[in-house]
C-alpha cells in the first residue's frame, strides 16, 4: 500500500508516497518503476498539486442501486458516462470557483476515482485489476441548472466542465480493495453523503473493462465512478467541502461565493399595483404577501370576508406560527378597483366567467393577468402554435366571454403549489408550500414575466420562470383530476386517499389516463405517478380544495378539474373510462348540494 501525492516546489513538480506529513521523493514516471530519490519533503513546504495529470476524466452516471430506486431509474446496461474538460482538473485544498458566467446552483457529488496505471483498450474484467494503478477522491462539481436547460440536449459536458469543477485528489491510493470503501462527503461540518463502494451497478474492474471497450485508456486517466445518494448544492456564501474515502484520503476545498441576486432583474422590483380578484385560500395568501411586501393592493370580494378585510385586514397564519395583518383596499367589483399594472384571477374557473365581464375598468395598456386556477385553463390552445392553436376549451369558456373579454397576450400562466385554507371571514391558514412557477403561453422569457417572478421573490415566496408552463400545468392538475374529486366523495385527506389501497389504485388509474391524453398533446411529465402520489402523501391530512367545497356548500370545479380534461380526451381520441366515471359521480353531487342548498360533511356523533 502506497499513497502517491505530487506537488510543486520553486516553481518545479515533483512527486512522491506521503508519509504522514512527510514526502518521500521519487524519480522518473509515475506510472512505470518510479524509484526513490532520498529527499524527503515536509507537506508543509509544498503545493499540492493533482496527482496525476489525465488525459481524459470520464464520470459515470446512475452507477448506485440506492440512488437508482429513490429516483426510479432503470438499472443500465451498459455505464453510461461523459467527459469532463481538462480545464477543469483541479487539486486538493484550493478553491472552488464560481464562473463568472453563470448564477445557478451548483452542486457537489463526492466519488470514488479510477486511476488508470497502464494504457488499455477491450480489455476483459479479469485482466482489469493490473490495469489499475490505484483510487483517489473526486469532488464532481456541476452546475446543475445547465444540465437540462435545453430540452432538446442535455448539456452533461457543459454543466461539469467549467475551470475548477473537476477536483480531485490529494492522494492516489495503491494496494487497497475499492469494493470495502465507503465515500463520505461532509459540507461545513455536516455529513451530507455516506454510500458503499459496493452498490454500484458496475463496480471499478467491470468499469475499466467495459469503457475500455469504447475507447483506449491512458496512464493516468482518471474513471470518476458516480455517486449516489445525498448529492446537493454548495448554496451558503462559505462553504467547505470534504470527500473522505477511509483508506484513500481526504479532499478538501473551499467554494466561497457572492451568492446571486434571488432577482432575475438584479434588484427589487418597484411598487405595483396588483388587484387580486378573490381573495379565498390561494387568492388571499398571495394577496397578503404582497401587500406585506410594499405593494399597492386591492382585493375584490363578496360577504362576510369582504367586510372583515375592510374593518381589519387580511390576517394571514403562516405554517410556523407567524401571524400577520396586511392592510390594503377592498372593493365588491373591479370598477372600483382602478387600473392596476397586474391582475390576478384567484376565484374558482366556474366563476371566471362572472368576474371578467368588468375586467376592461383594471386594464391598462402593460397590465398583466395572472390566472392562478386549479385545473386546465381555458387559455390553454392560446399562443400554442400547431394543431390545436386557439381551440377554446368548451368546458371551461361555453359562452366564450373569457377568451373575448381577456387578449391572450396579456395572459401568464402561473402553477400553485402551496396549500392553504380561508379558515374564517378576512383569515386565511397556510399549510405548506410557497412555490408559483410561472411562464409566458408562448415559452418567451420576456422582461415582463422577469420582472412579476421578481415580484413574487419580493414577497418571500418562491418561483421560477418556466419555457413551457403547460408541462407544469399538468402536472399539477394531474394531482387535482383525481384526488380532489375522490376526496369530494369520500371526505378523505390526501393522507388518507394514498395510504388505502383501492383509492390509491384508482388515483394512480385516472392519473395514467390523464397521462396518455397529455402525452398526445406534447406534454412530457417529469415526475412518475407513483412518485406524484407519493408527494400529495407527504402533504399529510390536507382537505383537498374541493372537500372543503363540499363541506361549505359552494359548487365545485367539476369543469376546471376533470371535465376539461375528458374534453381533451375526445379531442386526442383517447379513452379514460376511470376518469369519466368519476367525474359523473361529482357532477351529479355538485348537482345535489345546489338543488339543496347545502353542503356535506362527517362530524363526530355526540355521546347520548
Amino acid at each position: 500500500m502506497a499513497k502517491w501525492i505530487r506537488y510543486e516546489q520553486g516553481g518545479k513538480t515533483g512527486f512522491g508516497t506521503l508519509e504522514g506529513d512527510t514526502i518521500a521523493v521519487h524519480t522518473g514516471d509515475l506510472f512505470a518503476s518510479p524509484k526513490p530519490s532520498g529527499e524527503r519533503l515536509k507537506l508543509s513546504e509544498v503545493q499540492i498539486l493533482t496527482p496525476c495529470d489525465p488525459s481524459k476524466m470520464i464520470c459515470l452516471w446512475n452507477n448506485f442501486h440506492q440512488l437508482a430506486a429513490k429516483n426510479e431509474f432503470k438499472e443500465p446496461k451498459e455505464p453510461l458516462w461523459f467527459l469532463k474538460a481538462p480545464n477543469a482538473y483541479w487539486p486538493a485544498n484550493r478553491p472552488i470557483e464560481r464562473p463568472a458566467t453563470y448564477a445557478g446552483k451548483i452542486i457537489y457529488e463526492g466519488e470514488l476515482g479510477v486511476v488508470i496505471g497502464k494504457k488499455c483498450f477491450n480489455i476483459s474484467e479479469a485482466e482489469a485489476g493490473e490495469y489499475i494503478f490505484g483510487y483517489t477522491c473526486v469532488n464532481d462539481v456541476t452546475a446543475v441548472d445547465l444540465l437540462r436547460k435545453d430540452k432538446s440536449f442535455e448539456q452533461w459536458a457543459r454543466a461539469k466542465s467549467f475551470d475548477t469543477f473537476g477536483v480531485f485528489g490529494p492522494v492516489i491510493a495503491t494496494g487497497i480493495d475499492p469494493m470495502k470503501l465507503s465515500v463520505k462527503t461532509i459540507l461545513n461540518g455536516k455529513e451530507r453523503q455516506n454510500y458503499p463502494v459496493a452498490d454500484m451497478f458496475f463496480p471499478p474492474h467491470k468499469l475499466v473493462a467495459a469503457i475500455s471497450k469504447d475507447l483506449t485508456l491512458m496512464p493516468g486517466d482518471i474513471i470518476a465512478c458516480g455517486t449516489s445518494l445525498g448529492a446537493g448544492t454548495m448554496g451558503d456564501a462559505h462553504n467547505v467541502v470534504d470527500i473522505v474515502i477511509d483508506g484513500v484520503g481526504s479532499l478538501s476545498n473551499v467554494f466561497d461565493q457572492v451568492l446571486p441576486s434571488p432577482y432575475l432583474l438584479g434588484a427589487p422590483p418597484k411598487q405595483k399595483k396588483i388587484c387580486v380578484v378573490g381573495a379565498g385560500a390561494i387568492g388571499g395568501l398571495l394577496a397578503a404577501k404582497f401587500a406585506l411586501a410594499g405593494e399597492d393592493v386591492t382585493v375584490i370580494d363578496q360577504g362576510a370576508h369582504l367586510a372583515a378585510i375592510q374593518k381589519n385586514g387580511l390576517k394571514l397564519e403562516w405554517h410556523d406560527g407567524k401571524v400577520q395583518t396586511a392592510k390594503m383596499k377592498a372593493v365588491n367589483k373591479a370598477t372600483e378597483a382602478g387600473k392596476q399594472d397586474i391582475v390576478v384571477l384567484a376565484v374558482k374557473a366556474h366563476f371566471l366567467d362572472q368576474v371578467v365581464r368588468d375586467i376592461d375598468s383594471m386594464l391598462g395598456p402593460d397590465t398583466v393577468v395572472l390566472t392562478v386556477q386549479n385545473g386546465l385553463p381555458w387559455w390553454y390552445f392560446q399562443r400554442l402554435g400547431g394543431r390545436y392553436d386557439n381551440h377554446r376549451l368548451e368546458s371551461l369558456d361555453p359562452s366564450g366571454i373569457l377568451t373575448k373579454k381577456i387578449d391572450p397576450n396579456r395572459i401568464i400562466g402561473c402553477v400553485v403549489y402551496p396549500a392553504a385554507a380561508a379558515i374564517a371571514p378576512g383569515v386565511v391558514h397556510h399549510v405548506e408550500g410557497d412555490r408559483f412557477p410561472i411562464g409566458e403561453l408562448d415559452g418567451k422569457e420576456t422582461p415582463r414575466v422577469k420582472e412579476l417572478h421578481d415580484v413574487f421573490i419580493k414577497a418571500g415566496l418562491k418561483s421560477m420562470v418556466l419555457p413551457d408552463i403547460r408541462s407544469e400545468i399538468w402536472l399539477k392538475a394531474w394531482g387535482n383530476l383525481s384526488f380532489n374529486p375522490i376526496s369530494a366523495l369520500t371526505h378523505a385527506t390526501l393522507v388518507d386517499i394514498c395510504q388505502f389501497a383501492e383509492t390509491r389504485e384508482l388515483a394512480a388509474t385516472m392519473m395514467k389516463e390523464a397521462q396518455d391524453i397529455a402525452q398526445k398533446l406534447g406534454v412530457t411529465f417529469r415526475v412518475t405517478i407513483d412518485k406524484r402520489i407519493a408527494g400529495a402523501e407527504a402533504v399529510g391530512a390536507h382537505k383537498t380544495s374541493m372537500l372543503q367545497d363540499v363541506e361549505a356548500g359552494r359548487s365545485l370545479e367539476t369543469e376546471a378539474l376533470i371535465g376539461s380534461i375528458l374534453e381533451m380526451a375526445k379531442l386526442t381520441n383517447t379513452p379514460a373510462p376511470s376518469i369519466e366515471a368519476v367525474y359523473a359521480l361529482v357532477k351529479l353531487l355538485n348537482k345535489v348540494m345546489l338543488l339543496e342548498g347545502g353542503g356535506v360533511k362527517v362530524e363526530k356523533m355526540k355521546a347520548a
